[in-house]
């Protein structure tokens, strides 16, 4: 039943005084709400019959009362001769909205409106009851060997009449079989049922956790069925939604062995070649090993950032080592994302191609995550950019040797030339943990002589000992030089 043909039945003395233009839509049902915000209430096609209390007083607010109403696709509203007055801006609105807002008489009984609506939906009301069958009856084709994914959700779309989707956080297709995602809506990544322009938005839940999205768009060649219905297709699609996240769980934990057996240097480089590219990876098209802080709840936190990584079909290992580690193979905007979107702070290594360096990349990647957490906002810190202090994470005693001659070379010739003792200083700072009056008193010295001293190393250097950074370098270089103990 349509409004215009409630209109035209002579003892309800129905009145149009606004949204003629929506005189043709369908009543599904009736329902009484004196709430200023009803809407949550409704699933679509109900014609709402109010005395007033909840309708606003002020222009304004009667506005967004209506629109509040017309988003959640009611049928239209009538009111009561008791209502408060209807301001010409809100009669205006739902002439813009096509929304009708009916008046009815003071001697008609709310129940008699609703005892025809409902007498003349009960056939509409029967055949209601055979799509919600319908849609378990689909059922079937996901349980059949084939499990035609396509055909199930074709036959839902049939069912409900709406256009359907299912998309990842990441506005991605779930499933690869049914991939359609309308590009013209916007995603809020909430866990809670979205009415959004021209359908809905339902999460879909596995465990605590929303892991996906159904949509559903009315299209113009058909005629939507309303919330109930997508809701119990949430149910059906809920069950895929749950095989996607078993499915990559099962990847994990073998990509986590993969991970862990490359890091401990286990297997062959030709067996952990081999295996990296089955997990996407192919070394030689090259990758970066990430450090993550680790979280109390670190089993959620781990699944989100895998998640995320599996939403973007980014290929990916991951294990928990202390630190969550992983190896991925994207660009470096995809990884200050992932930092962004999750909340991690991300140690980054530099780019590989060799899986025989995996302990050079660890190290690496960790001392970056030292530098993340000193940063107060969510980043992703890569070692190349700390150019000074990246060669020193590497496993090569030999070369790691020449480096610190490299560094304490300007100390080393002006020690010889001037016959000083600055690298002698140097030792014996670090060895005290940087306590000036420690220092100065084994070396039988002033403080102040001894901060010439250390001023002067910077300069020969070109390192400041206040730098935290420089003096962890010096720190390095003095370590591994090869001369006389302490």
């Amino acid at each position: 039943m349509t409004i215009a043909e409630l209109m035209a039945i002579p003892h309800l003395g129905l009145q149009l005084i606004a949204g003629a233009a929506g005189a043709g839509n369908v009543v599904r049902w009736t329902h009484t709400s004196e709430l200023e915000d009803p809407g949550p209430w409704f699933e679509g096609g109900e014609l709402l019959i109010v005395n007033g209390f909840g309708i606003p007083q002020t222009p304004n607010r009667q506005i967004e009362y209506l629109q509040r109403l017309a988003e959640h696709r009611l049928a239209g509203i009538v009111v009561s001769v008791r209502a408060p007055i209807l301001t010409d801006e809100l009669l205006r609105a739902a002439n813009q909205a096509s929304f009708p807002i009916l008046r009815i008489p003071r001697q008609v009984p709310f129940i008699e409106l609703s005892y025809i609506v409902a007498n003349a939906n009960e056939r509409a009301s029967r055949d209601r009851l055979a799509r919600h069958v319908g849609i378990y009856d689909t059922l079937r084709l996901r349980n059949t060997a084939e499990n035609n994914v396509k055909e199930m959700y074709k036959q839902l779309e049939r069912v409900s009449g709406y256009r359907l989707a299912l998309v990842t956080p990441a506005k991605s297709p779930l499933l690869t079989d049914w991939p359609w995602v309308p590009s013209d809506f916007e995603l809020d990544l909430s866990d809670e049922l979205q009415v959004v322009h021209g359908g809905y938005v339902v999460p879909l839940f596995v465990g605590h956790r929303v892991t996906a999205y159904l949509v559903a768009q009315e299209h113009a060649d058909s005629v939507p069925e309303g919330l109930t219905v997508l809701q119990h297709i949430s149910t059906v699609a809920a069950l895929d939604a749950v095989d996607v996240q078993r499915r990559r769980e099962a990847e994990h934990r073998q990509n986590s062995t993969t991970l862990s057996s490359a890091l401990e240097q286990s297997e062959s480089p030709e067996l952990l070649e081999a295996r990296f590219i089955n997990a996407g990876i192919p070394p030689e098209q090259g990758f970066r090993l990430l450090a993550i802080e680790s979280r109390s709840n670190n089993d959620d936190f781990e699944i989100a950032l895998r998640d995320w990584l599996a939403d973007r079909a980014r290929s990916h290992l991951m294990t928990s080592q202390g630190a969550l580690i992983a190896v991925v193979a994207c660009g470096d905007n995809v990884i200050s994302q992932l930092a962004c979107d999750t909340g991690a702070k991300i140690g980054v290594s530099a780019m590989s191609t060799d899986v025989r360096g995996m302990t050079r990349l660890h190290r690496q990647a960790l001392w970056a995550l030292t530098l993340a957490n000193k940063e107060t906002n969510n980043c992703a810190v890569f070692a190349e950019d700390h150019h000074t202090l990246a060669p020193w994470l590497n496993p090569d005693q030999g070369q790691i040797e020449t480096l610190s001659v490299d560094t304490l070379r300007p100390v080393l010739e002006y020690d010889e030339a001037e016959g000083t003792e600055l690298l002698h200083t140097l030792r014996l700072f670090f060895h005290n943990q940087g306590q000036l009056r420690a220092t100065a008193a084994q070396l039988y010295i002033h403080e102040h002589t001894l901060r010439y001293r250390l001023k002067r190393i910077g300069q020969l250097t070109g390192r400041d000992i206040k730098s935290y950074r420089d003096a962890f370098e010096l720190w390095l270089a003095v370590e591994n030089f090869s001369s006389t103990p302490l």
